[in-house]
């Protein structure tokens, strides 16, 4: 069984929909084991796909993960998660005001 670590990600996210700004969320690579119900947090650790659902309490109402992951099931949390092309996953970017990564 894989662990999932505190992600200050998901605290930005909330925050930066907080203070009303328009927040999408793409999951790559090590993130996309946010959407992956076989993985369980630390004891000590919030689930932070829990945290994840209260995301549209934030006005973050979009989930996106790339095509090009190996994710199994993107229907973890309330929230839909769209699988993106990776030319679409471009067009978010490009879009976007401000674009803040965490790896």
């Amino acid at each position: 069984m894989h662990e999932l670590p505190s992600d200050p990600a998901i605290d930005a996210v909330m925050a930066a929909g907080a203070f009303g700004q328009n927040a999408s969320v793409l999951f790559t690579g090590a993130g996309c084991q946010y959407l992956d119900q076989d993985i369980s947090p630390p004891a000590d650790q919030t689930d932070l796909r829990k945290l994840l659902q209260s995301l549209p309490f934030y006005d973050v109402d979009h989930l996106y993960v790339s095509s090009n992951e190996p994710t199994a099931n993107t229907n973890v949390v309330d929230l839909p998660v769209t699988c993106l092309e990776p030319s679409d996953i471009a067009s978010l970017i490009s879009n976007a005001s401000h674009v803040v990564t965490f790896t």
